[in-house]
């Protein structure tokens, strides 16, 4: 496959470094993007080695994706850098699960909304208008919490529905795309599953102590490693030649194994090597 150039939101840790460290063993070139210039610039040092190996550039600029000319910028930058922009994955967001509604605070409430709701918006606006452009590209927004299903999940009420939100966002956009018969532009959809990222950790030491008990339990069987989840999606995105295309991690049918290796005595073991008691 030929070199692409990819940017993608959120990726000074968790799931978006994981998914620049898989791009760059590639080959390809990659813009790692987080809040923070100190937080992009150790993740540069953490990728150098990717890129060394797989003989694709990294670079990274600071981004606050709710903040529309930071958006923007992200794409100037990589597009002085490497010419054009041929995948955009808009990884950015934040999460506050595992409580009830009425136990979020405004301030948790207005954060999620503005980092996956309208940061969502911005990179598509950003992006799709940089595609049409440059004559194309791939653009990937991602989904989680029950947002793509639609299945209403306890304790996850608030950053659900924003999910939900980027659900029918993407649906328009690949509307928009088929009834003008044009697939240069090409927009997809990422459901990672639950993966045990930094963030996710923290939001399980937040939790009281009975609450925290039955996140663990759980998460320890739906939960993945990132770099379980992160290849494989990573070669499904390079793969793609659909509009509209869906790449979710935690199927069906992925669930009904777990649950049949559970029933035969085959246990998990995945949060061995994390930090975290009950």
């Amino acid at each position: 496959m030929a070199q692409q150039n990819v940017v993608i939101t959120g990726s000074t840790q968790g799931l978006g470094f994981g998914y620049a460290s898989e791009f760059l063993k590639r080959g390809h070139n990659v813009v790692v993007s987080g809040r923070t210039q100190a937080g992009v610039e150790a993740a540069l040092e953490r990728l150098a080695a990717d890129s060394a190996a797989g003989g694709g550039r990294v670079i990274g600029v600071a981004c606050e994706v709710s903040r529309m000319q930071d958006v923007q910028d992200l794409w100037d930058h990589a597009v002085a850098a490497f010419g054009r922009v041929d995948i955009w994955l808009n990884n950015a967001g934040y999460a506050r699960t595992g409580v009830a509604f009425i136990d979020n605070t405004p301030a948790q409430i207005e954060a999620m909304v503005r980092a996956n709701v309208i940061g969502s918006i911005n990179a598509a606006q950003v992006a799709v208008a940089g595609m049409a452009r440059q004559g194309g590209g791939q653009l990937y927004l991602t989904l989680g919490g029950g947002g793509a299903s639609g299945r209403v999940v306890p304790g996850m009420a608030v950053y659900s529905t924003t999910k939900r939100a980027v659900k029918y966002l993407a649906g328009a956009l690949v509307k928009e795309r088929r009834e003008a018969r044009d697939d240069s532009i090409r927009i997809g959809t990422i459901s990672p599953g639950v993966n045990v990222t930094e963030g996710l950790l923290r939001e399980i030491r937040a939790l009281p102590a009975a609450a925290r008990a039955r996140a663990l339990k759980q998460l320890e069987f739906i939960g993945e490693h990132v770099g379980t989840t992160t290849p494989w999606i990573v070669e499904r995105i390079l793969a793609s030649t659909r509009q509209g295309d869906d790449i979710t991690w935690l199927t069906n049918s992925r669930l009904l194994g777990r649950a049949f290796s559970t029933l035969f005595g085959r246990k998990r073991n995945l949060l061995s090597r994390y930090p975290i008691e009950a």
